[in-house]
This record gives structure tokens, C-alpha cells and sequence, in this order.
């Protein structure tokens, strides 16, 4: 506390606020001795007994409303401030140092590896800051955590009095969307005549020849005893299942008699005669494959120094699934992605993004129906908000203002 701006002031009072034991002369309260110090060159801030002669006449006037210690004043905006270079080679000795942040000033870290303010190690003499204005974290990226306010390495006192914030966390990414189902098989029935077998004729059992008797007008067809055909004689073919067909010119012409089948004892006139048969079946086609699923939104980032929340973006469409063969389905479209979650406020961690969607099912098939699609995948969750105040436990805090977000020890 400053001591008194006018009327008496004794020795006692000024050995109380600077220091000393016993009796106090004026030639120990020169500043740049022990016990009102001067500042060290690279020292920015104020003394607060700047008023005190270093040498020459000194009267109890040059001690009204001084007091020991260096005070740093905020009274203009400013970003990633740490407590050291706020007092230069002075910061590491034993007197006293006030931070005060007035008020509608605000000092805003621009990262999230950075703190508003903080109050870092090598510090000696205690430390006090004052809030009035406002401490703000960075806020988190697509995904990521949001920044600390205000960070303490060593003892201090901290009066809030104002707003302290921490950066809100960024949102999660969406999820992938599912896989296309298959398509349905496709079938196609096929039926062709085999290869002909060679000309063969036999004229003992079994007989297999095609013979027409001289007086007569028809051919008659024999295939290993077994008769399969009469047609007229031009005819060269008959039948259709199995097929027969002759050779135009005669193997044979044989002398009248009954042993052959059709003779009837009349000449006869043999062919060799070959035969072919239908070969059926049905042939099976794969369904076209499934189109991939479009990819998750990303994830909004959280409110902090100098950036708004924003919500995440959409997904992206999935792709068409393939063609499938003859008479077969196509594959089903890839599912949607999920949409990013949102970013988080000050102190609060990002949402969630949204599951993927399912792949749409698989065209049908003329044999079988296609796969239903996959499920999309998850969103990933928010990240977490910073915290106000990180290294608590070096923290002697009154707090009359507004925190917001967690702590940490």
C-alpha cells in the first residue's frame, strides 16, 4: 500500500512499506539502495517510488504516495504476454511487482500454445495482478483443444475483477458414409447344338445308317437301332433334339433283301449319318460393387481471441456404385458423410459431428436382390475447452468477476 499523499509521515511508516529493522535514516531510503531499489535498465515498467531521490537532498515530501515496487499497466490491448519481459533483470529479484490490466483492454493469446498472460518461472519477490479488463485463450482449431487464458509457473496473486476465458474447444469431424450395397446377381439361359459327331454308318446291329429303298419314296433314319427320322428323300437333316444329318452322296447300295430295317426285301440305298444335341444352361453375372462412402464434414473451431465459433461443415456425397453384368443389379450409392459438430463457446468443448449415412442399397437382379449398404461411421467427438487458469495450485485467487472454462493444477 502507498504511503500517505500529504500531512504527517513517520520514519516507521516508510521502514513498513520499503523495508529495514530498527532505526531508518533518510541516507538508507535513497532509491538504488537496498531498500528502495532503482530499475534495472531493461526494466519497462513503473517504479512506484519513482519519486524518491537517488542522491543529494532528500526530505519526507519525496515519500508521499510512494511505494515499493514495479507496476506494469495495461491500458491498451495486447497479445501472448509473459511476466518476465514486463520487468526485465529485475523480475528475478526480491521486491515486489503488480500487473494491472485496466479495464475495457483486453490481452488475448493468438494460439493455443500461447496463454493470455503468464506468469513464468525465475520469479523472485511476490506478484500481484489485477484484473479489471479481460484474459482470453485462443480459441481450438477444427478438432482440437481450446488455449488457456492465463498460465501461473510461480506463486502469485491473482484479483479478478473483470472476465477471465478460456478458448471454447474445437468440433469434431463428421463420420464416413457407408459403403454402396452389391447388386443382385443377373442370369441369362443359353442353348446351342454341340459338335456333330463324324459320319459313321454300320450295317450290322446296331445298324446306324439313314437308308430309302429304291421303290420307294422316303428315307428312313437309324441311329443304333433305334429309328429316330423318316423324311422325304431329299431331305439331308431331321429332327431337332437330338439332330441327324446325312452325307448327299451313298455309302452303299445294297442288294435286295429283308436284313436290312426298311428294306422290306428291296435294294437299298445306305448314308452315313452323324448327330449333334442341344447343350443348355444358364450362365450367372456379379452385381456392379458398391460406391464409397463420401467423406465426414470437418469440425467447426471454438470461440476465442478474436474468432467467433463456427459450425462444422457438411459432408461430401458418396460415390455411384458400378455397373453389374448382364441382366445383374448395380452397386448401391456410397453413403453421405456426417457433418462436423460445431465449435464450442468460450470454455466449452466442440460437439460432436454426426454419424455417416448408410449406402444405399444395391439394384435387384433377375436372379437374386442386392446387399443392403453399410452403416456409416461415427463422428469424432468435440475437443475439450482450455482452462481459465492453468497452474492453480501457484494461484492465490479472489474472484469478483467472470471465469470461464476449467483449471488445472
Amino acid at each position: 500500500m502507498a504511503l500517505t499523499g500529504s500531512g504527517e509521515l513517520k520514519f516507521s511508516q516508510m521502514r513498513d512499506e520499503f523495508g529495514g529493522s530498527g532505526q531508518v535514516k533518510f541516507s538508507d531510503l535513497y532509491r538504488g539502495g537496498s531498500l528502495v531499489r532503482a530499475k534495472a535498465g531493461n526494466n519497462p515498467s513503473t517504479n512506484l517510488a519513482a519519486n524518491v531521490p537517488t542522491s543529494g537532498e532528500i526530505q519526507v515530501a519525496d515519500f508521499y504516495s510512494q511505494a515499493k515496487g514495479f507496476r506494469h499497466t495495461y491500458s491498451s490491448g495486447a497479445t501472448n504476454q509473459d511476466a518476465s519481459a514486463l520487468f526485465g533483470d529485475d523480475y528475478g529479484v526480491d521486491y515486489p511487482k503488480e500487473i494491472v490490466i485496466n479495464s475495457g483492454v483486453e490481452l488475448g493469446a493468438t494460439s493455443t500454445g500461447q496463454e493470455a498472460l503468464q506468469i513464468d518461472s525465475g520469479l523472485s519477490g511476490s506478484m500481484t495482478i489485477t484484473n479489471n479488463g479481460t484474459l482470453t485463450g485462443a480459441g481450438g482449431a477444427a478438432g482440437g483443444a481450446g488455449g488457456d487464458a492465463f498460465q501461473a509457473d510461480a506463486a502469485c496473486t491473482l484479483i479478478n475483477n473483470g472476465t477471465i476465458r478460456a478458448g471454447g474447444g474445437g468440433g469434431g469431424a463428421g463420420g464416413t458414409g457407408g459403403t454402396g450395397g452389391t447388386g443382385g446377381q443377373g442370369s441369362q439361359a443359353y442353348s446351342y447344338y454341340g459338335s456333330w459327331t463324324s459320319y459313321t454308318y454300320a450295317t450290322s446291329s446296331p445298324f446306324t445308317y439313314a437308308n430309302y429303298r429304291t421303290d420307294g419314296a422316303y428315307l428312313y433314319w437309324y441311329w443304333q437301332n433305334s429309328h429316330v427320322g423318316t423324311t422325304s428323300i431329299p431331305t439331308t437333316s431331321t429332327g431337332s433334339n437330338p439332330q441327324y444329318q446325312r452325307q448327299t452322296s451313298a455309302s452303299a447300295v445294297q442288294p435286295v433283301g429283308p436284313q436290312y430295317p426298311g428294306g422290306g426285301g428291296y435294294q437299298v440305298v445306305l448314308f452315313a449319318i452323324r448327330r449333334r444335341s442341344l447343350v443348355s444352361g444358364t450362365n450367372y453375372y456379379n452385381g456392379g460393387s458398391g460406391g464409397s462412402g463420401g467423406g465426414g464434414g470437418s469440425g467447426g473451431v471454438g470461440q476465442g481471441y478474436q474468432q467467433s465459433a463456427t459450425s462444422g461443415s457438411s459432408g461430401s456425397s458418396g460415390s455411384g456404385g458400378s455397373s453389374g453384368g448382364t441382366n445383374a443389379g448395380s452397386g448401391g450409392t456410397g453413403g453421405t458423410g456426417g457433418a462436423g459438430g460445431a465449435g464450442g463457446s468460450y470454455g466449452q468443448g466442440g460437439s460432436s459431428g454426426s454419424a455417416g449415412n448408410t449406402g444405399a442399397t444395391g439394384g435387384n437382379g433377375n436372379h437374386t436382390n442386392g446387399s443392403g449398404g453399410s452403416s456409416g461411421g461415427g463422428g469424432s467427438s468435440g475437443a475439450n475447452a482450455g482452462n481459465y487458469i492453468r497452474g492453480l495450485s501457484n494461484v492465490t485467487l479472489t474472484q469478483n468477476g467472470t471465469v470461464q472454462g476449467g483449471t488445472v493444477n
